[in-house]
């Protein structure tokens, strides 16, 4: 390396750290304008396109860089991170394994390689590379997160996991991330108290991917506010905000006040008629006369405490009467004297909707029951898997009058219409729940679970309708759909 291309590489380096990706890159090009077989300018420039989401880029630079240099574990490293941003979690594997094996002490290619055994679902496998970077650093304060996710999560190992929470906090006693994590597993595990407490710390995490709705005003705190005004605002998603609404009436009896409600748009009708003379529904965001606020989620540390706190959780959600006696009526006439069952069988989340999720073919023996009138309850675009299912002799009646992802006032009638629900863990359960309509929710075991689903029996304390078939191992769906079949009988 000439000195002119050593003090090149040494200023692009110097701007990159500093985080001046534009002049690192301007830096790192000039390098290889003079030598463009130069190894670290090859692989920290395709570092940096993989920073800008330029992944095939990224790939192409590093592999370049590789040739010249194959022996340097961090290049395999970072070939790793940029062939997982393209969702090619084998090839990520493989370069992960081979900057492992080029040096024993990359401690984040151990970290790495444990992020995607743990997406492939070989926990074991994850916990022991997680547990290869703790022990050469042990500080690793996202690495101890993981370890202590996935024992939760994955492997459903609370006294391991609480372990590596403990650790963590001692480690990064201020960081946000660890302590919502914290308070998910807590609540998890039936300890509402300090679980809602170290929920709240997600509204100090910059990540969370929430807007603020409360118009500037204090928290309220659960004293009574003598008829002043309170506004409760639903947060994150849909199906969040049905969750934590069944701890709305309770707010209202303990507030003492004038409560005016803000939810998603979508949600605002179906709430106006089930909250009427009770509270003012009206869009988040809207302009309301209060002098108090909470987020929905937030209410469970003043109203959830203890697992008695949820002996009122029942239906609190009514379509509307007419509408939904028209299309009972309907699909009764349809049905021929069936029963009018509704059906979904996949969750949309793009972290963990696959492990949520059941193939269709797998549900084919259930749908094939002679008494049944199967209704399709599924958002999105289902239109080719319909037609797969009556190639095979099986019916499921799709409504397209009904919109379940932009109409939750008609999707809410659409399910208050039926006999029951049949639904793996998502919205449509929430819906169900709330409209008090018998339900059997179909739950994933290890990480498909929620925090909000327990561990273990058929009872569900948010949503009284509810009923629990779950699976006995991550992924094994096979006995929850025999289970299925029974209580159907």
């Amino acid at each position: 390396m000439t000195p002119e291309i050593a003090t090149l590489l040494n200023r692009a380096v110097a701007r990159h750290r500093a985080g001046d990706i534009a002049a690192a890159r301007e830096l790192y090009e000039a390098v290889l304008s003079h030598d463009p077989q130069q190894a670290d300018a090859l692989h920290l420039l395709g570092v940096i396109h993989d920073q800008r989401g330029e992944h095939e880029a990224a790939v192409d630079l590093i592999r370049r860089a590789i040739v010249q240099s194959p022996r340097a574990a961090e290049f395999h490293g970072n070939l790793g991170n940029a062939l997982l941003a393209l969702k090619r979690p084998d090839e990520a594997e493989q370069a992960y394994r081979q900057a492992i094996a080029l040096d024993q002490a990359y401690v984040e290619g151990h970290y790495n390689l444990g992020n995607v055994l743990r997406g492939k679902g070989e926990a074991a496998a994850a916990r022991e590379s997680f547990e290869a970077a703790l022990g050469l650093q042990p500080d690793h304060v996202l690495c101890r997160n993981n370890l202590a996710m996935l024992l939760w999560e994955d492997m459903g190992d609370e006294t391991a996991a609480a372990h590596q929470f403990s650790r963590l906090l001692a480690m990064a006693p201020d960081w946000p991330v660890a302590h919502m994590n914290r308070g998910l597993f807590l609540l998890a595990s039936g300890s509402y108290g300090e679980g809602w407490d170290e929920y709240e710390w997600r509204w100090r995490n910059p990540d969370f991917r929430e807007r603020d709705w409360s118009l500037g005003l204090p928290r309220w705190n659960g004293a009574a506010l003598d008829g002043k005004g309170l506004l409760l605002w639903g947060e994150q998603g849909v199906g969040d905000q049905i969750l934590y609404g069944t701890m709305l009436h309770d707010a209202v009896r303990h507030s003492h006040a004038r409560v005016v409600v803000a939810v998603d748009r979508r949600l605002v009708g179906l709430y106006q008629r089930s909250l009427a003379g009770m509270a003012t529904v009206v869009a988040r965001g809207e302009a309301v006369d209060a002098v108090a606020q909470c987020p929905f989620g937030s209410l469970g540390r003043i109203l959830r405490r203890r697992p008695e706190d949820f002996a009122g959780s029942g239906q609190y959600l009514f379509a509307d009467p007419e509408r939904r006696q028209h299309l009972r009526d309907r699909y009764r006439e349809m049905a021929g004297g069936r029963r009018l069952v509704g059906i979904a069988w996949r969750s949309a989340n793009a972290d963990i909707g696959s492990y949520k999720s059941i193939p269709l073919d797998m549900l084919m023996p259930a749908l094939r029951r002679p008494d049944v009138f199967w209704i399709n309850l599924q958002y999105g675009d289902v239109t080719a898997e319909i037609a797969h299912l009556r190639q095979a002799g099986i019916a499921i009646q799709h409504d397209p009058a009904i919109d379940g992802f932009q109409d939750m006032d008609g999707f809410a009638t659409q399910v208050a219409a039926l006999d029951a629900v049949v639904s793996v863990s998502s919205t449509t359960v929430h819906v169900a729940g709330a409209l008090g309509v018998p339900t059997r929710l179909l739950l994933a075991s290890g990480r498909g679970r929620l925090w909000y689903w327990p561990a273990a029996g058929e009872a569900c304390a948010w949503y009284k309708s509810v009923r629990i078939i779950r699976q006995v191992r991550p992924g094994d769906w096979l006995g929850a759909l025999e289970n299925l079949a029974a209580t159907m009988a």
